[in-house]
């Protein structure tokens, strides 16, 4: 059995699978409520929670799924400093009391992979861990990220080797999302409500396309790169919002969900704009959308559409493996094991030390 720990936000994540990726048991402790009033995630509140949350989630476990485990994984990063130190010094007692390996894993790579995770919580595989418990991952595909602290394109030629395309060069495409729902009274966070409230407007089609009167910028689209931007678009719809409110006709409901309707349909533009481009130059079958953003059903289906024909196969995560969670970090714990990549976890805690003593 493995076990994975994934703290790298404000998500409360542990999950253990078997050799195979099939999860076991996988427990997850939401914080939005905690953070909603101060519309957005404070770190010093997240990392103290983290702290609380994963002795309880721990003693929650089945006591046959936590003990004999062959391996424990932690997310090490990208995410918030104090979050990765809660889960990184929890998992370091655990492994130290299993007498197991601790695997650093990169909170990214989750989600690259998520797409490929194991359909369901199935029953534990009886299989060793090794090459021939996993399924064949299809190499080279592209991989994007959306959510509200990354929009990033990678190139994944291999479970190790993962090359960057591009990135946002400021705002993630789901911190515009919180950013306008704020603008809007609608709270934190935005991307679930914005949806709803534009599909109250019933102006999209199939394929999320919008042709109303409104006009919103698609971002860097004559760039020349694949890089994202999403600062621009925040700014004209900050604009669109305080004109109307200037001229003594602030937005009401209706207008409201006219403005989150064309929103959406510009950030489905942008997007396959910079996908489109990348297909061009590299030739794959395969395109994995993840992260928080990829819930979206505007995404899901201007992307589908989008990739259907181009001639390329789009792959969702499931909705739940969306979101942070531990279940695709112990899914990335598995691939590592099966690849015979070895646990260093030196490297997860050198990057806390002083510049003299890293290795």
């Amino acid at each position: 059995m493995f076990a994975a720990i994934e703290t790298s936000f404000d998500e409360t994540g542990l999950a253990i699978c078997d050799a195979a990726g099939g999860i076991c048991q996988s427990l997850l402790a939401s914080q939005v409520e905690a953070h909603a009033p101060y519309r957005g995630v404070v770190p010093e509140l997240a990392a103290r929670t983290h702290l609380s949350d994963l002795p309880q989630m721990w003693r929650q476990l089945d006591p046959q799924w936590r003990t004999n485990l062959a391996a424990i994984g932690v997310t090490a990063g990208p995410g918030l400093p104090g979050s990765l130190l809660a889960g990184l010094n929890f998992a370091s007692g655990l492994a130290l009391s299993a007498g197991c390996p601790l695997y650093p894993l990169n909170h990214l790579e989750g989600h690259i992979f998520s797409p490929f995770m194991p359909i369901a919580l199935d029953e534990p595989s009886t299989k060793e861990p090794g090459p021939h418990s996993l399924p064949a991952l299809p190499f080279p595909h592209l991989a994007l990220i959306i959510s509200g602290g990354h929009t990033e394109l990678f190139l994944v030629n291999s479970l190790t080797d993962i090359q960057l395309l591009g990135q946002t060069l400021d705002d993630a495409v789901g911190e515009l999302l919180d950013k306008v729902s704020a603008l809007l009274g609608l709270g934190y966070p935005g991307g679930a409500r914005l949806e709803q409230l534009a599909r109250s407007a019933d102006v999209l089609d199939a394929e999320a396309r919008y042709d109303g009167p409104l006009t919103l910028p698609v971002p860097m689209r004559t760039s020349g790169d694949l890089n994202f931007s999403y600062s621009g678009l925040k700014t004209a719809v900050v604009r669109l919002v305080r004109s109307a409110e200037a001229a003594g006709q602030p937005l009401d409901a209706s207008a409201q969900a006219e403005l989150a309707a064309a929103l959406f349909s510009v950030i489905c533009d942008s997007l396959w704009l910079k996908l489109a481009e990348a297909l061009n130059q590299h030739k794959v079958e395969i395109l994995t959308v993840s992260g928080g953003v990829a819930i979206n059903g505007f995404v899901r289906a201007r992307l589908r559409a989008a990739g259907r024909q181009a001639g390329v196969d789009v792959r969702f995560p499931q909705p739940r493996h969306c979101l942070d969670n531990a279940e695709m970090m112990a899914w990335l714990l598995c691939l590592h094991v099966a690849a015979g990549i070895r646990a260093n976890v030196a490297d997860a805690w050198s990057q806390w030390l002083p510049g003299e003593h890293r290795r």
